[in-house]
């Protein structure tokens, strides 16, 4: 018979890595996350391409690649359809590891981006930010009441970065502590055997703020809730779903497709607008002054789609209806992802994709530094049945590289502060492990898609033989029963991902 195990708690801190908290930890400010580093097990972990909080939460609830469960960027793009959106009904179906642990497990889940509307299984579940919205993000539906009333409890900022920045640094502290405090209330009351909790919006300070005193407060935050749980002796993960580096040079991959040649743009009522001084900042500005940021949630999508930003960009859904289609042969999302609007399998498919290539890895910036460390073919980066409408080619950019999204830009390369963001993503996340069943010492990098297998093992659980990640091992104490423990393996029920996926849909029809 298996030994007792303790309950696991996993702390999800998005865009956290050792870069930006080493010197914290050694200059004393972070005394907890030195002594889970000092006493576990700690490693890099890989995120998937692109190094981005969406599709990677995903990815770690699932354990699978992007290519199986279809979202690759915070948008989708179709060029058949003319199309950028975002496929919310995806988010749902694939089966995810804390389900498969809620079988038997005591379990709950806080704050995971991509997990809105939440999901009906374990004892609760609330739905994270950054997708998450103020209403109908718990299960059961009672626990927002509870939330709301004993902890003011709010899923998304209602300051906004850019206009009002120490506002939302405030706000964004606040909400980290809520996290943790909301997460060791319910950890106790449900007697959890398996617990995560994320911040999501520590990312934010990062972004806007790298190295300032308002995102250590942040660390530091987490580093007082963390040493609760590392006294109770549960066994304590800390992950993320990828690493922060501060930036150096921002290329608009756009505008270098549409200087190359590639992309044609129709963004004649939009400059227009931008000519005449307006843009989405200065709108946000004084509709924050009369307290009336609501207001343009009803504004038509058409209308926004027109509206650039302070810079004269439009970003996400908005570039659809700025593009000549017909005339363009690619498109890109920010930070890696680029769609060919040419048939697969044809000659000049081939050529086009293989010229781009040579052209993004040769290209550095003003300042000699290389855009990608390198760039990868789809079918070399993802597997599954929405592999086809994967990204033709992504960049994995180079560290202090931000690679931007938007068109209508005029320069290929700006200033970070330009921007608004000082610090962009990284492949390298954070993984450290800690407690009775965890090794200590540093191992080679997990994938985050190992992070399920990993956790499943643990607690007894096969594995899903579609899962793409390997249960590591090697992260457990040589004398823990996981580490002597063959990890056993299942086939997923596709019956069972039907009906959910049906479920989903109907969830999805009835929210909005």
């Amino acid at each position: 018979m298996e030994e007792e195990r303790p309950s696991t708690v996993v702390l999800g801190i998005d865009g956290a890595h050792f870069e930006l908290i080493e010197p914290w930890m050694d200059a004393g400010d972070l005394p907890n996350l030195k002594r889970a580093v000092e006493s576990g097990v700690t490693a890099d972990l890989q995120s998937v391409l692109p190094p981005v909080t969406s599709p990677n939460w995903k990815a770690y609830l699932t354990g699978k690649n992007p290519g199986k469960f279809g979202i690759f960027w915070w948008e989708n793009i179709d060029t058949a359809r003319e199309s950028v959106y975002y496929p919310h009904d995806r988010k749902q179906v694939e089966t995810e590891f804390w389900e498969l642990l809620a079988e038997e497990d005591r379990t709950g889940i806080i704050n995971v981006p991509t997990t809105y509307p939440p999901k009906e299984h374990g004892k609760f579940a609330i739905a994270g930010a950054p997708d998450g919205k103020n209403h109908d993000y718990t299960y059961p539906k009672s626990l927002e009441e509870h939330l709301e009333s004993e902890h003011e409890y709010g899923v998304t900022l209602e300051n906004n970065v850019t206009v009002s920045p120490a506002e939302a640094a405030r706000e964004i502290h606040e909400k980290i502590d809520s996290r943790f405090t909301v997460a060791l209330e319910l950890m106790n009351e449900h007697s959890l055997s398996f617990l995560q909790v994320t911040t999501f919006y520590i990312n934010t300070l990062h972004h806007y703020f790298w190295d300032h005193d308002y995102t250590r407060k942040g660390w530091k935050i987490v580093d007082d809730h963390l040493g609760k749980f590392l006294d109770e002796g549960y066994n304590v993960i800390l992950m993320s779903d990828h690493g922060s580096t501060e930036i150096q040079t921002v290329f608009h991959v756009n505008t270098w497709l549409e200087s190359q040649g590639y992309l044609e743009l129709d963004t004649g009522v939009a400059d227009l607008i931008h000519n005449m001084g307006i843009n989405r900042e200065r709108i946000l500005r004084v509709l924050s002054t009369l307290n009336m940021e609501r207001i343009i949630d009803h504004v038509p999508q058409r209308v926004r789609n027109l509206v650039p930003n302070e810079q004269g960009e439009l970003h996400r859904v908005s570039k659809a209806s700025n593009i000549d289609w017909e005339k363009s042969d690619a498109i890109a999302s920010g930070q890696g992802p680029i769609y060919l609007n040419i048939e697969p399998g044809t000659e000049r498919y081939d050529q086009v994709r293989k010229d781009l290539t040579k052209g993004l890895e040769s290209l550095t910036d003003p300042d000699g530094r290389p855009i990608a460390r390198k760039v990868h073919k789809r079918e070399d980066v993802y597997s599954g049945r929405f592999r086809d409408e994967a990204p033709d080619l992504v960049v994995e950019q180079a560290d202090g590289v931000h690679i931007q999204g938007n068109i209508g830009r005029d320069d290929v390369f700006t200033n970070p502060h330009e921007n608004g963001w000082v610090a962009e993503n990284k492949r390298n996340g954070l993984f450290v492990a800690t407690g009775p069943s965890f090794g200590s010492g540093k191992v080679a990098p997990l994938s985050i898609l190992d992070l399920a297998p990993t956790i499943l093992h643990l607690h007894s659980k096969s594995i899903p033989l579609d899962m793409d990640g390997e249960p590591r091992t090697d992260v457990f104490h040589t004398d823990s029963l996981p580490r002597q423990r063959e990890p056993q393996f299942r086939e997923e029920d596709d019956r069972d991902r039907e009906e959910e996926r049906i479920r989903t849909i109907v969830r999805e029809a009835i929210l909005s």
